[in-house]
């Protein structure tokens, strides 16, 4: 890396050489001077990270040439004054090693809203510090940390969008600064009850996104057969929004839901919306416990109630199945 200043700004240039450098490999915090900037190569994680010699102001930029792999991180100089050096290096300052050794990092978000989706289940909308630059990649997840009762307590959602694709494009204001988290509210959940118990303006730590899903998969595919039970359908979100907008081969993207009751069903009005705009996309759903007057189809997951819904739209197209729910639902799936 190299870094540059003028007057007013100070440029950290990193060269990664990755012909598909993007805005999801690059994570950037700046937090009381201290600043941290994290690439990720493949499984590799590069590390810039110092205690800087000046104070800088809150707004951070970060550039990217994709096709040469140059990273720039641009920061405004609090004091228009001639820095003599970046900063004092941190420990793990210009390293490069595999993501996994890495560790997560955390930073404060701020509760902005909180919305009913279903009786159980709320759609959080948590903004990113002015001073952090990170973009959660489709299938990827983030963890949550609270103090509860004195201990420290993690756990794992993975980010959805503040609705679904119906116009075909990223929503306005989904604009990187903000991460949406469904979740659902557990009545003798420590945790969850914790999460619901925030106020609007309170803050809470997001680590750093973990994940080993490549969108490479969906971009080959020519079928995609989405099986989620309850709020396993958070990560389809993403990838609905990513199938239907941006891969052009797909020629069928089949949701198989799976829910207790139809008061159970995470927008509904919104996945049979989507439904009539999209003539790829079908949704089934599928409930263990139905009311006397539900007409759709009943039942848990089998292989016999698959074989029923997952067929290929043509003998031999590429086909690639998502699963996510809880971990008798996905081992079920899996066989």
């Amino acid at each position: 890396y190299d870094w540059f200043q003028t007057d007013s700004l100070i440029t950290i240039v990193i060269y990664t050489k990755q012909k598909d450098m993007n805005a999801e490999l690059v994570i950037v915090d700046c937090q009381d001077k201290r600043l941290r900037g994290e690439i990720i190569v493949d499984d590799h994680s590069y590390l810039v990270e110092v205690d800087l010699d000046h104070a800088v102001q809150e707004d951070l930029a970060v550039n990217i040439a994709e096709k040469v792999g140059k990273v720039e991180i641009i920061l405004k100089k609090k004091d228009n004054i001639h820095w003599k050096m970046l900063g004092q290096p941190l420990e793990h300052h210009n390293t490069f090693i595999k993501c996994k050794d890495r560790g997560l990092f955390y930073r404060k978000c701020k509760l902005v809203s909180k919305m009913e989706v279903t009786h159980d289940t709320k759609l959080f909308c948590l903004m990113l510090p002015k001073s952090t630059h990170l973009r959660v990649p489709t299938g990827q997840h983030v963890y949550l940390k609270q103090i509860i009762a004195g201990t420290e307590v993690v756990k794992p959602y993975t980010p959805v969008l503040p609705f679904l694709p119906l116009d075909f494009k990223e929503p306005s204001h989904y604009d990187g600064a903000h991460i949406y988290l469904m979740i659902k509210i557990y009545s003798c959940g420590l945790f969850t009850q914790a999460l619901d118990d925030l106020q609007i303006g309170n803050y809470i730590s997001v680590s750093n996104p973990e994940g080993n899903f490549k969108k490479s998969q969906v971009q080959t595919s020519e079928d995609l057969f989405l099986l989620a039970a309850g709020t396993g359908f958070t990560p389809m979100v993403k990838l609905l929004n990513f199938a239907l907008t941006e891969v052009s081969c797909l020629r069928m993207v089949k949701l198989i839901f799976f829910n207790k009751t139809d008061d159970d069903i995470l927008w509904r009005n919104q996945l049979e919306q989507l439904v009539l705009k999209d003539e790829r996309f079908e949704v089934q759903f599928i409930l263990s416990q139905p009311t006397k007057d539900w007409v759709g189809k009943q039942g848990k997951i089998s292989s016999s109630l698959l074989s029923e819904f997952v067929k290929r739209s043509r003998q031999d197209s590429k086909v690639l199945i998502c699963i996510c729910g809880p971990t008798p639902f996905a081992e079920q799936g899996v066989q």
